[in-house]
């Protein structure tokens, strides 16, 4: 009888790679995974290879590989879950736990070795239960592609009437920043829930000229819708309107941020494009006339660094032993933690370059994203390092095994956050007003509120109010009113600055939940005034 092919180590190598992609294939590309799926076939293989060479029986190997990767890929499941059970003091260390979890493992592995045969259906019963675990992770990507559907855009040409009024100012025309300061809420939600006074960052910009929306409210409460709506100048049903409201599929937003309708009309009338690199891909700008990176190896080649996905991976395998070692003993150990590092150079880097952009010659829209003071706390309030222990993730999350944060260390983190990047916005502004051969226009918006779900301000209330700060100069400021959300802003902004014939739209407020993105509620009404 011919004995089935050993397979299974090499489909339990790939599994759990495919299952954390797959739970967050709505915002991880397939791409990530690659590498760590390349470096788990091939341990898979070694282990294999390893094990016949050892015990000169192809069963056996593939059985004690399986075991190996198994209890590899577990270990830091467990480890969270005891964690956030609770018993981190005692069986939640990993001087306790390691031990233990791995004399079990070579228990299992010399009981198999010292067997004088296994049964002839391990192989191919341990062949079918990789197979079928492989199943459920490919069923997600399947049903996520199938929701997807095809190629949706927007409609072409939608301002043709509106574009052709425009016309560049007779003297030098404005560079236009928007700065996009991610989940920065709004003054009366800052001091409720966080007990943070920003009373005087915002007195500087009115003293500067700007104009401080009192009733700030985003359209959406999520960064690719918010922003897809506010640089298209129109609400996603009407953008997409053959979307399915059952899809999760965000790359049609991608593709409205990337090549929206503001950029190619300033682009039409002869500016040039300057973005930064965020490491959100949605909201990557990569084809700009100016793409403007941290300058580090890994976003030059991509082959140095480990990835936020990797930083997720290992955390839930014994890497988690690696991950918190280079926290205590880094003298003895790799950086596990780059992620985080590359996360605070990207948005130093995109402060210290909005300085010096009014230097550089022709008009210029300037799209920056920066990912504070959304998670992860990465900054302390006059610019100190915050350190992590656990993986990197942009969720409103932190804390041992990535449990939900405790609600002060939450508010901590984010009004630390928040006094760190009102120093750098105040800074850049200063530069950009003061550098720029002509008056330019500024924008500072939070895409969305936060999350920290405190009980003294609704949920609804906290997400969806968010600073809405902008500088149009001359004459234009005086179009700018109470209420103005940002679908409107370019609308006003073209207007004024351009000749353009925009009419606004009503300022509505869309809320939907992160899974169901397209299934949107007219919260307009139920978002209180400050």
């Amino acid at each position: 009888m011919k004995r089935p092919w050993v397979i299974h180590p090499l489909l339990f190598a790939v599994y759990p790679i495919l299952a954390l992609l797959a739970y967050n294939i709505s915002w991880v590309t397939p791409g990530e995974s690659v590498r760590p799926m390349l470096i788990g076939l091939a341990c898979g293989a070694v282990l294999l290879l390893a094990g016949r060479l050892l015990l000169k029986d192809w069963q056996k190997a593939g059985l004690v590989a399986t075991l190996i990767l198994l209890f590899f890929f577990s270990y830091g499941h467990l480890y969270q879950f005891l964690r956030a059970a609770g018993l981190g003091l005692s069986l939640g260390r990993h001087r306790f736990l390691a031990p233990v979890y791995w004399g079990v493992m070579l228990c299992f592995v010399v009981l198999v070795a010292r067997r004088r045969a296994l049964p002839t259906w391990i192989t191919p019963a341990l062949n079918l239960m990789a197979a079928i675990s492989l199943a459920f992770p490919l069923l997600t990507f399947g049903v996520f592609w199938a929701r997807s559907g095809s190629r949706i855009e927007a409609p072409a040409n939608r301002y043709a009437q509106e574009a052709s009024t425009l016309r560049l100012p007779a003297d030098k025309p404005p560079d236009v920043y928007y700065i996009i300061l991610d989940a920065y809420a709004r003054q009366d939600v800052l001091r409720q829930v966080f007990n943070y006074d920003n009373s005087q960052f915002l007195d500087r910009l009115r003293q500067e000229g700007f104009y401080v929306v009192p009733h700030g409210r985003s359209n959406y409460a999520q960064t690719s819708l918010s922003l897809a709506s506010s640089l298209n100048m129109d609400y996603i049903h009407d953008l997409l309107p053959d979307m399915d409201p059952a899809s999760v599929n965000r790359e049609p937003l991608w593709n409205l941020i990337q090549h929206s309708e503001v950029r190619r009309l300033l682009e039409g009338l002869g500016y040039q494009t300057v973005a930064f690199s965020t490491s959100l891909p949605g909201t990557e700008i990569t084809d700009a006339d100016l793409f403007l990176t941290a300058g580090s190896l890994d976003e030059v080649v991509g082959l140095s660094g480990v990835t936020p996905f990797e930083s997720m991976l290992l955390d839930t395998t014994a890497g988690r032993m690696l991950t918190d070692a280079s926290i205590a003993l880094p003298r003895f150990f790799p950086d596990l933690t780059y992620p985080y590092r590359l996360h605070r150079a990207r948005i130093r880097n995109i402060f210290d370059r909005l300085q010096t952009l009014p230097e550089t010659p022709g008009p210029k829209f300037v799209f920056a994203h920066v990912i504070a003071p959304h998670p992860p706390f990465v900054f302390g309030p006059q610019g100190e390092e915050v350190q992590y222990n656990e993986a990197f993730t942009l969720g409103f999350t932190f804390g041992d095994a990535g449990s939900p944060v405790s609600n002060e260390s939450y508010l901590k983190g984010y009004r630390d956050q928040v006094a760190f990047v009102d120093q750098q916005v105040l800074q850049a502004v200063e530069a950009i007003l003061a550098k720029s051969p002509s008056p330019p226009i500024i924008i500072l918006q939070g895409d969305h509120g936060p999350e920290g779900r405190h009980p003294s301000v609704s949920y609804v209330q906290e997400r969806m109010t968010i600073l809405n700060a902008i500088y149009l100069p001359d004459d234009g400021r005086l179009a700018l009113y109470d209420g103005l959300t940002p679908v409107n802003t370019f609308r006003i902004i073209l207007n004024q600055a351009f000749g353009g014939s925009f009419p606004l739209l009503p300022d509505r407020v869309m809320y939907s939940e992160y899974r169901t993105p397209y299934r949107y509620h007219d919260l307009t009404d139920q978002i209180d005034a400050p």
